[in-house]
């Protein structure tokens, strides 16, 4: 018997994750012993793969921002990217 694929996983953005993280001070291994998940679950979010949402949730709480705050916008998904800091009507 096989087992039905879980289909509600979300992106987190690795840059997001990385940015969250290093404004927390924490490493890898500390958000994992924070927030009781796994150290590779939190790798594999770094890393910007899908992560079930109860460990987005977890880290989350330990890095005190938002679920979504760390996942994956649909804007960006669409190709269309704005820098951070700047606005789209600024000039270069």
């Amino acid at each position: 018997m096989s087992v039905p694929r879980d289909t509600t996983m979300l992106k987190p953005d690795s840059r997001k994750v990385l940015i969250a993280m290093a404004a927390a001070e924490l490493e890898p291994k500390e958000v994992a012993k924070e927030s009781g998940v796994p150290v590779n679950i939190v790798y594999t979010m770094r890393r910007g793969f899908y992560t079930k949402p109860k460990y987005i949730g977890a880290v989350a709480r330990v890095l005190k921002v938002s679920v979504t705050d760390l996942i994956e916008d649909k804007e960006e998904t669409d190709g269309d990217t704005v820098q951070v800091g700047r606005r789209r009507d600024d000039s270069e």
